[in-house]
């Protein structure tokens, strides 16, 4: 039974403080571009090759990675980086079904989530997202075999399942990555937003593995993210409470002060 990940990584975007890296890890990460194309990425300038970029914006430095090198590219980040963030992270799992579309079209999100099924007319190639687009955490169900233009391997073909995580559900998963326990991680989020079928056959591909309990974390932008809420969303709503019904804010607050003894 394995330790290490099963599901890989598809598109990482980390930045971290100068500073915060030492010179040998900064001389290792400015070798891996050189001869690499210059690009700028949201801001920041430096070089891509072979797939990573790595750059800065004077202040900060950017890794990124796409696709199949972006699950290479995570043993250059160091969580002990000091104000490490990760503003981007793709986890992805690639299971191999008789037919990628009919499960596509037969999967049902729970209804407290907001979904959306692309189905292509007169060809193969189906789409499942579930989430709002700006969602932290996002997935993408879709037919990989058709996306790619492959052909068909011994009768099957692939379906990608990937969460797309943002902000601190990022960070939390690189917490799972590097602890060894993403595959857990990435079940539970799985199993929330699809169906029992969908964990079934995602159980299935982690047969396995050791499905290591995932690591709890709560980011200092988890709790920055609660305070913006309150500031801005619960504060103004208390304000029109008071005026609309006043009877009620008393004894509202009343509740909260009990909460506080």
């Amino acid at each position: 039974m394995s330790t290490s990940n099963t599901v890989k990584v598809d598109y990482l975007v980390v930045t971290v403080l100068l500073t915060s890296v030492s010179e040998d890890e900064l001389d290792h990460l400015a070798g891996l571009s050189i001869e690499g194309e210059y690009r700028r990425f949201y801001g920041y300038k430096g070089f891509v090759k072979d797939g990573i970029f790595v750059g800065d914006n004077g202040s900060r430095l950017m890794i990124q990675a796409t696709g199949s090198v972006a699950d290479n590219a995570l043993s250059l980040v160091n969580t002990g980086w000091a104000q490490l963030s990760v503003a981007r992270l793709d986890l992805q799992l690639t299971i191999l079904v008789a037919d990628a579309d009919s499960v596509i079209r037969s999967t049902m999100p729970p209804s407290s989530y907001k979904a959306i099924r692309i189905v292509n007319l007169g060809e193969r190639g189906s789409t499942l997202y579930v989430g709002a687009t700006k969602s932290r955490c996002r997935l993408r169900m879709y037919n990989k075999t058709a996306e790619s233009g492959e052909q068909r391997v011994n009768d099957q073909e692939k379906l990608r399942i990937e969460l797309q995580l943002r902000d601190d559900y990022a960070d939390r998963a690189l917490v799972n990555l590097k602890a060894g326990t993403a595959d857990m991680f990435y079940r539970y989020y799985v199993n929330r937003m699809t169906d029992g079928y969908i964990t079934s056959i995602v159980d299935q591909a982690l047969k396995n593995t050791n499905l290591l309990s995932m690591v709890e974390t709560v980011s200092p932008r988890s709790v920055d993210g609660r305070r913006e809420w309150i500031e801005h969303s619960v504060l103004p709503a208390l304000s029109k409470l008071f005026v609309y019904d006043r009877e009620y804010f008393v004894k509202f607050v009343e509740q909260v002060k009990r909460m506080l003894d």
